[in-house]
């Protein structure tokens, strides 16, 4: 029972570490927003409601997820938390099959739910861009840019990344996953469309850190997060400019 207890001991540390440094991320970039978005409204640089204000907050909340991220892997220990480099050409082909596999499963999926008169719950970075082509086309560079590598970094970097050091591979994939798929509450569409949106990003979630895993390479999955849903938000510019 000891040997049981002791071997616990270092999981729950670095379970409850990952933990706050997921809070801490969103606590930080919800006090960058509050303390940042006010002044560009009052000094005319954003538009209050407008979608460029939307974008502005965006860019400002990754911007803190960044920081707390960044602080933690390079503060957690001396050697790299995060292993990345330039993609290998079997990397890249990871990349592409990836890419096809998560775009193809998010779409089965939402067929899935569809079937079942169930309709997954409206992110507000895609349902503020109605109307706004631009908007549109300057989320599919941001998802790129921004939100893929930024939400990789923090899920499977460092959440992941730790947990695997105590918990081991799958276990650390799970958790990292479920985590990320709570991160996807904040969404309209009722109870219902809520746990299906949620349940979406965790079974897609599993996909992203089983080949972080396989490559240890955060470039590809934050490369197949970021075109994925670049994808969205391309097929919804083309629907506002009349092309499908």
């Amino acid at each position: 029972m000891a040997t049981d207890i002791a071997g616990w001991e270092p999981r729950a540390k670095v379970l409850g570490e990952v933990l706050a440094v997921v809070f801490g991320a969103y606590l930080f970039a919800s006090l960058m927003l509050a303390a940042v978005n006010p002044p560009l409204v009052d000094a005319g640089i954003v538009t209050p409601g407008g979608t460029d204000e939307y974008l502005a907050q965006f860019a400002l909340q990754y911007a803190g997820f960044l920081l707390v991220t960044g602080w933690y892997a390079l503060a957690v220990r001396e050697e790299p938390l995060i292993p990345w480099r330039r993609p290998r050409p079997r990397e890249i082909g990871l990349i592409v099959a990836g890419v096809v596999v998560l775009v193809g499963a998010n779409n089965g999926i939402t067929r899935l739910f569809a079937a079942a008169d169930v309709a997954i719950g409206d992110n507000a970075a895609v349902t503020v861009g109605a109307g706004d082509p631009g908007y549109l086309l300057t989320m599919v560079g941001f998802s790129l840019l921004v939100v893929g590598p930024a939400e990789e970094l923090l899920f499977r970097g460092v959440v992941q990344g730790r947990l695997r050091e105590t918990w081991g591979v799958w276990p650390a994939i799970l958790v990292a996953t479920v985590l990320f798929g709570l991160s996807h509450a904040s969404v309209s569409g009722g109870l219902a469309g809520v746990v299906a949106y949620m349940l979406t990003a965790t079974l897609l979630g599993v996909l992203l850190g089983y080949l972080y895993e396989r490559t240890e390479n955060i470039v590809v999955p934050a490369v197949i997060h970021g075109v994925n849903n670049a994808v969205i938000f391309a097929w919804l510019y083309l629907g506002e400019i009349g092309v499908v």
